[in-house]
C-alpha cells in the first residue's frame, strides 16, 4: 500500500510538474494574436504524419543523425503502451505484475535495443564528435540520454532475466518509473520540450516561406514586432519549439558567407528573453549590439540586416519555426517604425524610393518608357488575355528588359493577346522586406489602384519577388483581393503556353538555378525544368536545387545594402552559387528572375552564359 501510495504520489507531482512548467513557457499565448492557421487541415495531417512520425525531414538533410534520431522516438511510439501498462501496474500493485510473453513484449524489447544503439550514437555525436552546429554542451541533452538508456536497459532487465516479485526485480521496476517519470522533469526546461510542442509547430507552419503578417490595425502604430507582448501565437510556439540542432544556421546563406547572423541564435535570443520575466509590453526584442550586450534588446539589428529572407531555414527545421516573414522582416519593421535603424545605406535607399521614380535604383521612368517604345510592346487595355507586370528589374535592369522582349516573343508565337500598362510603380517589396511598413503601403496603394483601374483579371511577371507580393502580400489588402486577379510567375505560363509553340528543340547542357522566391515562396520547382527538358536541354543539377536551392545573393534587398567590400569574392553569396553552378560543367546557366540574372552573371564574369528560361524558349521558337 505504502509503495502505490508512493508511486501514485511522485506521478501526480511529475505531471503536474511538467503541466505547470509547460503552461507557464507557453502563458504569453492567452493574450497573444491568433493566428494559427487551419487551412487544408487534411494536407497539414499528412505532412505532420509524415514528418513527425515518419521523421522524413529529419532523415532528408542528415542521414545519419536522422535515421539515430528516428530510432529513438520510433522507440518512444512503441514504448506507449509499455509505458501505459507499467504505470497501471504502479498504482493497481507490483504484487499484480505477471511475466509478460506477448508478442508486443518482444516487439517492445527489439525497439528497445534499437532506440539504445539511437541515442548512444547521438550521444557520441554531441559530446565527443561535437558538430558546430549544436553549439555548446547542453547538460539536459546527457541526462535525457542517461534516463532513455537507463529506461531501456531495465526493460529489457526486466523481461529477460530477472524474476518477478524479487529484490532486484522490484529494484529495476522503481529504476525504470524513475527514468519515466524523470522525463517530465527534463522536458519542459530544456530543448526536449520540441517533442511536445514540435509537432503542432509543423502542424500551424506555412506551405512556403512564412508572410509577413498583416497590420492588426493601421491607425494603432502597429509598424512590425517592438515587443515581446506582439508575438503572436505561433512565434510564441516556435520559439520553445527550437530544438537547437543548427541546420537553419547550417543553410543560412549569411552566415555561410562569413556573416554573423544565425537563425538558430534569432530564435534562441528571442526564447530567452520571452521567458526572462518582466512586462512582455516594455521588453524590446531587438536592437543594436550595444543594447543587446547591455540586456535592453535580445536580437541585434546587424544581424536581422544580413538576411536575404530566402528562406532556407525554414525549409531546413525540422520542427517547422518560421524564421523569415513571422520574425526576422517583423522585426526590421519594428525597428524602421521606430526609427532604430543605424544604416546609412538602408537610410539612403529609402529616401531613394520615396522619391520620384520610387524605385530603389533611383532610375527614372524614361527608361522604361524607352524599352515600350523601342520594342513597340502592346498597351494594356483591359481586353487582353494577360497583363505583364513587369517590375523594376524588368524595367531598368538589361536583364530583366531581355526578359520581358523574349516573353514578347512566346507571346505572339503562341497567340495570346497580352499588354503592359503605360505606368508602373515599384510593387514596395525591397520597402517591405527590408522593414519599411509605411513606404510599402503607399507604394502597394498606387499598384492596386493601377490595377482596379485596369480591369486585369490575370497578371504574369518575370519576377519571383514582384510575384510573391502581389499574390501573397497583396492579398492582406481587403482592396486587392476584392479584384479577383489571378497572378503567376511567368515560368508557370510558359509551361502552360508550350504546346501553342512551334519548338525546334536543340541539345544543350544546361543547369536550372531556382530562385528562393519561386522555389521556396511559390513551390514552383517543376515547371521551368519541364519548359527546359522540351527545348532539347539535358539537365545537370546543382548539389543545392528545389526546394533546397541556394540563394543568389540578392533577396531581402540585400542587392542595395550589402557591403561589397566585406570578405573575399569567392566567399560572397552569389560567388558560392556560382561556383555549384560551375561544378555541374554546364555552359549555361538557365534562371528565372532578374535578380538572380544580375548576381550570377557578376558571379560568372563571362564564365558562363546566364539565360533565363523565356530567353531560351524564345530562342528555340521556329
Amino acid at each position: 500500500m505504502v509503495e502505490r501510495l508512493l508511486f501514485l504520489l511522485i506521478t501526480l507531482a511529475s505531471v503536474a510538474y511538467f503541466a505547470a512548467t509547460t503552461l507557464r513557457r507557453l502563458a504569453a499565448m492567452r493574450t497573444a494574436e491568433a493566428d494559427l492557421s487551419t487551412d487544408r487541415p487534411l494536407h497539414r495531417l499528412a505532412r505532420t504524419f509524415a514528418e513527425v512520425a515518419l521523421q522524413a525531414r529529419v532523415i532528408r538533410d542528415r542521414p545519419v543523425a536522422g535515421i539515430l534520431h528516428a530510432l529513438v522516438m520510433w522507440g518512444f511510439f512503441a514504448f506507449a503502451w509499455v509505458s501505459a501498462e507499467h504505470v497501471y501496474l504502479g498504482l493497481v500493485g507490483l504484487e499484480h505484475a505477471e511475466a509478460s510473453t506477448s508478442w508486443y513484449a518482444t516487439f517492445a524489447a527489439v525497439w528497445a535495443v534499437a532506440a539504445t544503439a539511437g541515442i548512444l550514437g547521438l550521444a557520441i555525436r554531441r559530446f565527443i564528435l561535437r558538430p558546430h552546429a549544436l553549439g555548446a554542451i547542453s547538460p539536459s541533452s546527457g541526462v535525457v540520454a542517461l534516463l532513455i538508456v537507463v529506461l531501456m536497459a531495465t526493460y529489457l532487465a526486466g523481461w529477460t532475466w530477472l524474476e518477478i516479485g524479487s529484490n532486484a526485480w522490484r529494484v529495476n521496476w522503481w529504476l525504470h518509473s524513475l527514468s519515466l517519470l524523470g522525463m517530465f522533469w527534463i522536458i519542459p526546461t530544456s530543448k526536449h520540450l520540441h517533442l511536445v510542442l514540435g509537432p503542432a509547430a509543423v502542424f500551424f507552419r506555412g506551405a512556403t516561406i512564412s508572410a509577413t503578417r498583416p497590420l492588426r490595425d493601421e491607425d494603432d502604430d502597429d509598424f512590425g514586432m517592438l515587443f515581446f507582448a506582439d508575438l503572436s501565437r505561433k512565434d510564441i510556439l516556435d520559439v520553445n519549439s527550437c530544438v537547437e540542432c543548427g541546420r537553419c544556421t547550417d543553410v543560412c546563406p549569411a552566415n555561410r558567407s562569413g556573416g554573423d547572423l544565425s537563425p538558430k541564435s534569432v530564435i534562441l535570443q528571442m526564447q530567452h528573453g520571452l521567458l526572462a520575466g518582466g512586462n512582455l509590453a516594455e521588453k524590446h526584442v531587438a536592437g543594436t549590439s550595444k543594447e543587446v550586450a547591455d540586456g535592453q534588446a535580445w536580437v541585434a539589428e546587424a544581424d536581422l540586416y544580413e538576411c536575404f529572407t530566402c528562406g532556407a531555414c525554414e525549409e531546413a527545421c525540422p520542427v517547422g519555426i518560421e524564421h523569415v516573414g513571422k520574425k526576422i522582416i517583423d522585426l526590421r519593421r519594428g525597428l524602421v517604425s521606430e526609427g532604430r535603424t543605424h544604416s546609412d545605406k538602408l537610410s539612403g535607399m529609402f529616401n531613394t524610393m520615396e522619391r520620384a521614380p520610387h524605385n530603389a535604383w533611383g532610375i527614372g521612368h524614361d527608361v522604361r518608357r524607352k524599352l515600350i517604345e523601342a520594342d513597340e510592346l502592346p498597351i494594356y487595355d483591359g481586353s487582353q488575355d494577360w497583363l505583364l507586370w513587369m517590375g523594376c528589374g524588368a524595367s531598368y535592369d538589361p536583364h530583366g528588359q531581355a526578359t520581358v522582349r523574349a516573353m514578347k516573343r512566346i507571346f505572339e508565337a503562341s497567340d495570346v493577346s497580352w499588354g503592359v500598362l503605360r505606368r508602373e510603380s515599384c510593387c514596395g517589396e525591397t520597402a517591405r522586406r527590408a522593414g519599411n511598413e509605411y513606404l510599402y503601403m503607399e507604394l502597394s496603394a498606387k499598384v492596386i489602384e493601377a490595377l482596379a483601374g485596369s480591369g486585369a483579371k490575370s497578371v504574369v511577371t518575370c519576377d519571383p519577388h514582384c510575384c510573391r507580393m502581389l499574390d501573397v502580400d497583396y492579398r492582406q489588402s481587403e482592396e486587392f483581393r476584392e479584384l479577383a486577379v489571378r497572378v503567376v510567375h511567368h515560368t508557370e505560363l510558359i509551361a502552360e503556353l508550350t504546346p501553342k509553340l512551334n519548338l525546334k528543340p536543340q541539345v544543350e547542357a544546361l543547369t536550372y538555378h531556382d530562385p528562393c522566391y519561386l522555389a521556396r515562396g511559390r513551390d514552383v520547382t517543376r515547371q521551368p525544368r519541364e519548359t527546359l527538358v522540351q527545348l532539347g536541354a539535358e539537365l545537370t543539377e546543382m548539389a543545392e536545387h528545389g526546394r533546397k536551392t541556394s540563394c543568389c545573393g540578392a533577396g531581402g534587398a540585400q542587392l542595395f545594402l550589402a557591403d561589397d567590400t566585406a570578405g573575399e569574392d569567392s566567399a560572397r553569396v552569389n560567388q558560392l552559387r556560382f561556383t555549384q553552378a560551375q561544378a555541374t560543367g554546364a555552359a549555361t546557366v538557365a534562371v528565372a528572375c532578374p535578380y538572380c540574372a544580375i548576381m550570377l552573371d557578376d558571379a560568372a564574369g563571362g564564365a558562363l552564359r546566364i539565360a533565363d528560361v523565356a530567353e531560351l524558349t524564345a530562342e528555340r521558337l521556329a
